[in-house]
């Protein structure tokens, strides 16, 4: 047993939510016990916090923080993060792409650097509740699908659902656009243009769906979104957000069902605006080799394919979703979302693209609960630019 003076500390940020929380604890828990010369010290924040992060000045207080894909501009403007390419080569270089799942490795990699580790995977896709869906038939694969449930549910006094919170939104917006084929346009500056006809069709497509939706849903986010569906006998089906698997669990008194994206045009399923989380190495970090030593240890097969869903977690790894036991753990969430998983689209990540996404969230989820016009509010979105 190694003594207090040998004991290097390492320092870890997460957000709340057992999906995050409960994977990196076991893990923690496993890695101390083969490396007792390192101590984790574990550290929560609240989502919120973690979508609106002053990312610079946390990088000054851990050695490793849990981030999302579009803070690799400001990471890579500000140099506050470690590039890992050359640091894990085996586990993170570009040809390791295919190791994890859909674009999750390929979204950390900004302006010739890769600047997070990928270690849980998500995108926007369906979710429902099979004991309601049932008198209804099939689960919706198409936006028309959505819209023809959506009148069938009204007329017998129940709900679609959706999150329109900020960025919620206009996260909805960007993954019609892109599964239109026409995305909003960036580079790594700036965004460059909104295109108008995608943009009409796609705020289009969340305004009907908002009409058909519990009124309270103008102001959920997407953890709201699956507490409500679990809680209430009323919300059938919502066709586009950041879905987590643990909601699918059987400690639930309602554990929530889930399938792929429903866009407006075929593969219906592709497009959603990928999600999921990374680890990144402070540059400030007094202990990289201890940290890394972690990340690694993270990134391997025993965490990836196992601990994380034996806790609650959706993996970064392709393995990671192919395990069959897990899968049903889930009420078969991996399965039934892989197809837009594979197929996500990644976000702009630029520096300023945080406060746009921000900016932009709040026009797009007033327009929405005012009935604005999308050309309007895509005037709006274009001002900020």
């Amino acid at each position: 047993m190694a003594g207090a003076a040998d004991v290097t500390e390492i320092s870890v940020l997460n957000w709340q939510h057992r999906r995050a929380t409960g994977p990196i604890e076991a893990a923690i828990e496993r890695f101390q016990d083969a490396n007792p010369s390192i101590s984790v010290k574990h550290s929560t924040r609240p989502l919120s916090d973690f979508e609106h992060q002053g990312i610079d000045t946390i990088a000054r207080q851990y050695d490793l923080i849990i981030f999302d894909h579009p803070f690799c501009g400001v990471i890579s403007q500000s140099a506050c993060f470690e590039p890992l390419e050359l640091l894990i080569p085996d586990l993170l270089g570009e040809e390791q792409g295919s190791r994890y799942i859909g674009n999750s490795l390929a979204s950390y990699r900004f302006a010739g650097h890769l600047w997070g580790a990928p270690i849980d995977g998500a995108t926007q896709h369906a979710l429902y509740r099979a004991d309601l869906m049932a008198r209804f038939g099939v689960v919706p694969k198409s936006h028309a699908d959505v819209l023809q449930l959506g009148t069938e549910v009204r007329k017998a006094g129940l709900y679609l659902g959706t999150a329109i919170d900020t960025p919620h939104a206009i996260l909805s917006i960007w993954s019609y656009m892109a599964n239109l084929g026409q995305p909003v346009l960036a580079d790594e500056k700036s965004i460059l243009d909104i295109p108008a006809e995608s943009f009409a069709q796609a705020y289009t497509a969340v305004a009907d769906v908002l009409a058909l939706s519990a009124p309270e849903a103008a102001h959920w986010n997407s953890i709201d979104l699956h507490q409500a569906m679990g809680e209430r006998d009323d919300i059938v089906y919502a066709p586009v957000v950041y879905g987590y698997a643990a909601h699918g669990e059987h400690d639930h008194s309602r554990p929530l069902s889930f399938a792929n994206f429903a866009g407006v045009r075929a593969p219906y399923e592709a497009g959603s605006a990928i999600g999921g989380t990374a680890l990144g190495l402070s540059r400030y970090s007094k202990a990289k080799t201890e940290a890394l030593q972690f990340m690694r240890f993270i990134l391997g097969d025993e965490v990836q394919t196992r601990i994380v869903g034996e806790h609650h977690g959706q993996a970064a790894t392709r393995d990671g979703w192919l395990q069959s036991d897990l899968d049903a753990r889930f009420n078969h969430f991996f399965s039934a979302v892989r197809g837009s998983m594979e197929t996500a689209w990644v976000r702009p990540r630029f520096a300023g693209y945080i406060d746009f996404q921000r900016s932009g969230g709040e026009i797009v989820a007033e327009g929405l609960r005012a009935g604005t016009a999308a050309e309007k509010v895509r005037e709006k979105l274009l001002s900020l630019i």
